[in-house]
């Protein structure tokens, strides 16, 4: 069996794997494993098991905690080490008990403290920030089972146990997995047809829109979160009730559910739970027909289309590996492009003026990119494009479209009212470094004429007759050494010009390792560049920059930059 014979289920139970925070991963991993062939048994452990520290033998080895991360960290930045060592009070301390909602708010303060930092675009502080993270999560997960929380039950009876297992199987393993962190959503076509969602989830999901989180003895019902860029999973959220009215005609609104697995059997249990369901948040209301349609026709076109491409058995003609991944990147993009991303511009236009339609549709389309960013990291765990630079690169591509989306949207201000507005702000980055490129360009055609004028010179000088050497004159003005130093300042330029132009064009550039905290090869750093109508009609442009500033070229960036899918016999590039 193959890793694209996985069900979407078994690949969800595979990714929400965590030692740390569950205790049944190896149940999970002896159940699904045996039924794979040995070559996707080994891109699961690559992918899956060991970056969460287990080996092939099924041994766990714990991340390191916070004070072994503050051993080993060097920096400058005192503000990273200032919260550091408060995150570090906090983990060493030992009290009895603990108020909820106090602990919500000191955590997501010193998380979003954390991710606010300024590290001045250092690479390494941002590992840092990251390790810290990390550390800090993975400790306040073993830090909780000392402390009993104070809590107010309401209307959903929480208690010790809920709460404390939201905050580790949900909350805490979101922040660490990031973009792998896996749910189901209610709004999505195929969500009806999951087999192992109980009846009553699927019947609420009909009518209501939310996310499902399945936990070792629980399943959590997560509302959607008002703006598109806020966190559903927030503890904070989680542990909040929100209520209008005294008495009989209070009215409590919620945004999260949990339903304990074992009473699913329990009518009067039942029947609380479908009260608390009418009382969750919903996003939808008083939205647009064209928004629900186009956000439906989207949905339809990425499940029939897209997702069904990248499921498709890959070629076997004896083609390289990577021609064969690259091949199947470009279809897919072309189809993306074709069947959703060319749409976004109308569809946008119609909601500009209306606030309540752009939450909307910023939400659902964030929504849709972070599902084709899933379904193509699911892809990459096929043996055959575990090392492939052009599905990584793909992956890049999807989660800067995420991020470009978001940028779009924060433009939006009352009285700009259409999209032509905002295209000098997001297409103009992609012009400029076009610009810039033609100017390079001109500036090498000069040193290769220099070039081939010194190497005319020499060859005449050593191999020339007596008259041919008299001819030659004095001798030229300039060095070998003097033509290499002059070309190395030119890429060198050009590669601080493409950094100064990623700071000062935020809105349109995206530099993932930095916005998006994802390392993909610490070789190189990536910027994207909005392309196409409004800068999304296309998938970005990336711009791969080694970290080694003498092995950046020109050329380089000219391949990446002119390189255009649309066009015949294109190579999958930036």
């Amino acid at each position: 069996m193959n890793i694209y014979d996985l069900s979407e289920y078994q690949v969800y139970k595979l990714k929400s794997i965590d030692p740390a925070l569950g205790s049944n991963w190896r149940e999970v991993i002896q159940e699904i494993l045996p039924q794979l062939n040995k070559e996707s048994q080994a891109s699961i452990y690559k992918n899956i098991l060991a970056p969460r520290g287990i080996n092939y033998n099924l041994v766990y080895k714990r991340p390191d905690t916070l004070k072994s991360v503050m051993r080993k960290m060097t920096t400058q930045n005192k503000e990273l080490t200032n919260i550091t060592i408060h995150m570090s009070k906090l983990i060493d301390s030992t009290p009895v008990s603990y108020q909820a909602l106090k602990l919500a708010d000191e955590i997501e303060a010193m998380l979003d403290y954390l991710d606010g930092l300024d590290v001045q675009g250092s690479l390494y502080d941002q590992k840092n920030r990251i390790n810290i993270k990390t550390a800090f999560l993975y400790d306040l997960a073993d830090w909780i089972d000392k402390v009993e929380l104070i809590i107010d039950g309401g209307l959903r009876s929480l208690n010790n146990d809920i709460v404390k297992t939201y905050l580790k199987e949900v909350f805490i393993k979101q922040k660490i997995q990031g973009r792998d962190f896996r749910s189901w959503d209610s709004t999505d076509l195929s969500f009806q047809e999951l087999t192992h969602l109980p009846s009553l989830i699927k019947k609420e999901g009909k009518q209501r829109k939310f996310f499902v989180v399945e936990g070792q003895n629980y399943w959590f019902i997560v509302g959607i979160a008002s703006q598109p860029n806020n966190n559903a999973y927030s503890f904070r959220r989680f542990l909040y009730e929100s209520s209008s009215g005294e008495g009989i005609n209070k009215f409590i609104y919620l945004t999260h559910l949990v339903i304990e697995k074992n009473s699913l059997n329990n009518n009067e249990y039942i029947n609380h739970i479908s009260y608390c369901m009418s009382r969750l948040y919903t996003l939808d209301r008083g939205v647009s027909d064209t928004v629900l349609k186009f956000v439906l026709e989207v949905q339809h076109l990425n499940r029939t289309y897209l997702t069904t491409l990248l499921k498709k058995p890959l070629d076997q003609d004896g083609s390289s590996s990577e021609t064969i991944i690259a091949n199947r990147m470009v279809d897919y993009e072309k189809q993306l492009s074709i069947l959703i991303l060319n749409k976004l511009p109308n569809v946008i236009q119609t909601v500009i003026s209306d606030k309540n339609d752009q939450n909307f549709l910023f939400y659902h389309l964030d929504q849709l990119i972070k599902r084709m960013i899933e379904n193509t990291q699911d892809f990459r765990l096929q043996p055959l494009a575990m090392y492939s630079e052009s599905s990584e690169i793909m992956v890049i591509k999807l989660i800067s479209l995420r991020k470009l989306l978001d940028n779009l949207w924060g433009l939006f201000t009352i009285g700009q009212n259409n999209i032509s507005d905002y295209e000098t702000t997001m297409e103009n980055s992609l012009l400029i470094i076009k610009e810039k490129l033609k100017e390079c360009e001109a500036n090498l055609q000069e040193i290769n004429s220099l070039k081939e004028e010194l190497n005319h010179y020499l060859k005449v000088k050593q191999e020339g007759s007596f008259w041919q050497k008299m001819k030659l004159g004095k001798s030229l003005r300039y060095t070998a050494e003097e033509i290499i130093e002059i070309e190395s300042t030119l890429n060198q330029d050009l590669f601080m010009f493409i950094i100064r132009l990623a700071k000062n064009k935020a809105v349109s550039i995206v530099y993932p390792e930095f916005e998006c905290e994802i390392i993909v090869n610490e070789s190189y750093r990536h910027y994207a560049i909005a392309d196409g109508k409004i800068g999304i009609t296309r998938l970005p442009r990336i711009l791969r920059l080694p970290e080694n500033k003498s092995k950046f070229t020109f050329s380089s960036v000219e391949e990446m930059m002119n390189n255009d899918i649309f066009k015949p016999s294109q190579p999958f590039k930036g």
